[in-house]
């Protein structure tokens, strides 16, 4: 069975910039996600460990930053 031949479809660049804004929001729930909870990081393995090498340093909330004094 040969496979139909599709024309190339054009995305709308609002669909596509709708697309990558809901992307990166993923990618910082999931990094958020494995600061938090380092044993499930872990199990991401290599790929995981270098994001989260390059994510930011979060931030230290005041009452954190009291607790450390």
């Amino acid at each position: 069975m040969s496979e139909a031949i599709r024309p190339p479809v054009t995305i709308p660049q609002h669909l596509m910039l709708a697309r990558l804004a809901q992307s990166e929001q993923m990618r910082d729930f999931f990094i958020q996600m494995w600061l938090q909870n380092p044993t499930l990081a872990k199990q991401g393995g290599a790929r995981v460990a270098r994001l989260l090498a390059a994510a930011p340093i979060p931030a230290i909330e005041q009452g954190d930053a009291e607790k450390a004094l």
